[in-house]
């Protein structure tokens, strides 16, 4: 996506059919656009929503500090750091670097049960975006309605709601085009038979974090994809901000999750002047986080579309 316009320039998915031979599908799943018309509870990748919303409102700054005990109890439930440890006292900057879940929940609390839903809906989460692709659904982050904390909580880090790819890439893309939300959009223009054009503008949303905190989020994600997964997303001589989201999968039917997962992954760049984002995301692999799998996948591809724009170097 372009972040700036909310072009899409690319869209792809799997498992996918051949269009001359459609009918020989058996499963009809495979004719959904899942990245409009499916939705996943997507992991710590929400958290740059969550961080942006708090930094928006005053509630935080990149050097607030918080004491990590590695594990906080709510309503009887203990929601614990994906890596199981006790990293005492933590910046906010170093939360989103080592993917806190405790952090994320401090942050939560912070910004308030009442904001941090306003946020959420001002990003565009829990009503379609408004995409131009046959079929797209809302996302659905009604559990936040009972007002529980336990739900505000794990929302937090992107677990107990679900959203769609394309409205999760619209978010991001809002923090890499300095707090103004796009609409997305796949036609750029329709010529009829008789020569006439209609051209179709890209389309401001809504101004959902001020020019400074996008700046200051996008600070804190470079200092992610430099400092958080070895650089393994990052291009060298180029800000690149990113972060990734490990989710567990729920069970149908049931409440509780699975032992299977989701991973996501988010990143832009030139961060300061973005000519592109790119959302990737794996279901069901075989690697328990997103760390170890998707990072050096969009480092391969952010290469490429720096070198194919010709986008000059941040840095020497």
């Amino acid at each position: 996506m372009d972040p700036k316009s909310g072009k899409i320039l690319a869209l792809a998915s799997l498992p996918d059919f051949d269009p001359n031979e459609f009918f020989k599908e058996k499963d009809y799943q495979t004719f959904i656009n899942p990245l409009v018309e499916s939705m996943y509870e997507v992991g710590s990748v929400m958290k740059p929503i969550i961080f942006a919303s708090a930094l928006n409102e005053g509630a935080i700054k990149p050097e607030t500090t918080y004491n990590d005990q590695g594990t906080v109890s709510i309503s009887g439930y203990n929601i614990n750091n994906a890596d199981g440890k006790s990293n005492q006292i933590q910046t906010m900057t170093q939360v989103l670097e080592k993917s806190l879940n405790t952090g994320a929940v401090f942050v939560s609390r912070l910004l308030g049960r009442e904001k941090q839903l306003e946020y959420l809906k001002r990003f565009g989460f829990g009503s379609k975006i408004g995409i131009d692709l046959p079929g797209e659904v809302s996302g659905n982050i009604s559990n936040l309605s009972h007002g529980r904390e336990i739900d505000y909580a794990t929302a937090s880090f992107g677990q107990g709601i679900a959203v769609t790819p394309i409205q999760l890439a619209s978010a991001i893309g809002a923090i890499a085009n300095r707090g103004q939300l796009m609409r997305p959009y796949i036609v750029e223009k329709i010529i009829d038979n008789a020569g006439n054009e209609t051209v179709y503008s890209p389309k401001p949303l809504n101004e959902v974090i001020s020019k400074d905190t996008a700046e200051t989020l996008t600070k804190m994600l470079v200092s992610v994809v430099r400092n958080g997964y070895d650089n393994r997303a990052g291009v060298k001589g180029y800000f690149v901000a990113g972060k990734t989201g490990t989710a567990q999968i729920p069970e149908k039917n049931k409440r509780g999750y699975t032992d299977e997962v989701i991973h996501s992954f988010a990143g832009y760049a030139p961060a300061f002047d973005p000519k592109f984002l790119v959302l990737m995301q794996l279901i069901k692999p075989q690697a328990r986080f997103a760390v170890g799998t998707l990072p050096p996948y969009f480092k391969e591809l952010a290469n490429f579309i720096l070198n194919y724009y010709e986008v000059p170097p941040d840095e020497k």
